[in-house]
């Protein structure tokens, strides 16, 4: 069944589930490290692998019942009249039956395995939308921990589901900022740029900072939605402000994966800039190893004409991962910031000596090192005798919201939810 036709049955479900209070149940489930198949074995015997575990999975509906493929790996079956208990066991059936596919790949066997999330309307949400989120919640902790498994809702906390509601509602009502924090130059002590971190205004008068919500933003696939808002936000105050001040905002792998929408906030930052103006711009755009799209060659296409333009580019977390030297090597870097956590061990002799050799690299490539999560003197000092030129963190200053702007957004947040609707720039819609 077509996704659209499943999204239909939803409909039909909930409604149905409404009228007689009777319960229904989604099962969504992926192909474990699919990915992974894909690479080593090729298209065709991907798209195998994917054809038998959509057999394996219709031969365990019964009548009523309904499943189909819902994205790249991810299959979605729904079951109209059915609990918790019920759904289960079929998720069970489901997932013995994908274990026992011997997919045959040239001399090979390939054996896949399945992670799922099981969610039940009402008892984990009111409308399909949330009875979806439910179960795709319960799928990624299923995966976090450590695939093959199954993972009702019902045993999740409700933090991320109750912080997905309260992220869903800042965007819409323009209540995502940003907060900027200072950037030091260790040698002249100059403040020499800031970055933009993204932060939810609340209606009763707090701020919530990124760690509280990102987690929520992620489940919900609302990242590419941040990264709009506070990039123009950004743009703006560049664009309002003189001075050789360096401006860093972050820029997820969600986003990436949208191309529409990066030229969308290309063409936005062309009108902030002077025109004709091709110069190396005081904007720089921060990527993480982490969140690079796993094709090296995609990544600099979507990233290739904001760097034309010349917006740079920052390496966020450098030293996190195993592939960091090769990022060095395959992108344009232009600043490279060292991990916080390898700066908050600097006092550790051999986590000196990795900080030493990473500015050994950075030099010869002519890259500025920039430290984060400096919170000492002694952790300033030992980064001037290594050689690290700017540095940010708590000891030069928090990051700090614009209060006037943050008051503003609440207030509007009331006219909204008295019947008014404002938007200082419209979102991007979801693609």
């Amino acid at each position: 069944m077509s996704r659209i036709r499943l999204s239909k049955a939803l409909d039909l479900a909930q409604s149905r589930s409404d009228r007689t209070g009777k319960p229904f149940a989604v099962v969504l489930f992926t192909i474990d490290r699919f990915r992974l198949i894909n690479h080593r074995f090729g298209y065709t015997l991907a798209n195998l692998a994917l054809k038998r575990v959509h057999e394996a999975l219709r031969a365990t509906l019964g009548r009523g019942q309904y499943a189909g493929r819902w994205g790249n790996d991810e299959f979605l079956c729904l079951l109209p009249e059915c609990g918790p208990r019920e759904v289960a066991a079929h998720a069970r059936t489901i997932a013995d039956a994908i274990s026992g596919l011997a997919i045959h790949a040239d001399k090979h066997i390939i054996n896949v395995t399945a992670s799922f999330g099981t969610a039940c309307g009402p008892d984990d949400g009111h409308t399909v939308q949330d009875v979806m989120n439910a179960a795709d919640e319960a799928l990624y902790e299923a995966k976090r921990n450590g695939r093959s498994r199954i993972m009702a809702a019902a045993n999740l906390p409700r933090r991320v589901f109750q912080m997905g509601a309260v992220l869903e509602a800042a965007l819409r009502e323009d209540r995502v900022v940003p907060a900027y924090q200072p950037i030091v130059d260790l040698a002249t002590h100059q403040v020499v740029a800031e970055e933009a971190l993204a932060r939810i205004v609340t209606v009763d008068g707090l701020v919530l900072a990124a760690d509280e919500f990102i987690e929520a933003a992620s489940q919900f696939r609302l990242t590419y939605k941040i990264d709009w808002t506070v990039l123009l936000s950004a743009l703006t105050r560049h664009q309002g402000q003189s001075g050789g001040i360096t401006h860093f905002v972050n820029i997820s792998g969600d986003l990436l994966r949208h191309p529409r929408l990066l030229m969308e906030l290309l063409a936005s930052a062309k009108l902030r800039f002077l025109p004709g103006s091709n110069d190396t711009k005081p904007f720089v755009i921060e990527v993480t190893e982490r969140e690079l799209l796993d094709n090296m060659e995609l990544t600099r296409e979507r990233l290739a004409p904001f760097l034309d333009f010349g917006l740079q580019l920052a390496l966020d977390d450098f030293g996190s991962g195993y592939s960091s030297f090769q990022y060095l090597a395959d992108l344009p870097v232009s600043f490279l910031k060292i991990d916080g956590r390898l700066i908050t061990r600097i006092h550790e002799p051999r986590v000196l000596s990795i900080i030493r050799g990473i500015q050994a690299v950075a030099t010869d490539l002519n890259i500025i090192t920039l430290a984060e999560y400096v919170e000492t003197q002694q952790q300033v000092d030992l980064l001037r005798h290594v050689g690290v030129q700017w540095a940010q963190g708590h000891f030069f200053g928090s990051a700090v919201i614009d209060q006037s702007v943050a008051d503003q957004r609440r207030a509007m947040s009331v006219n909204w939810a008295q019947g008014y609707y404002y938007q200082k720039q419209p979102l991007p819609p979801s693609p």
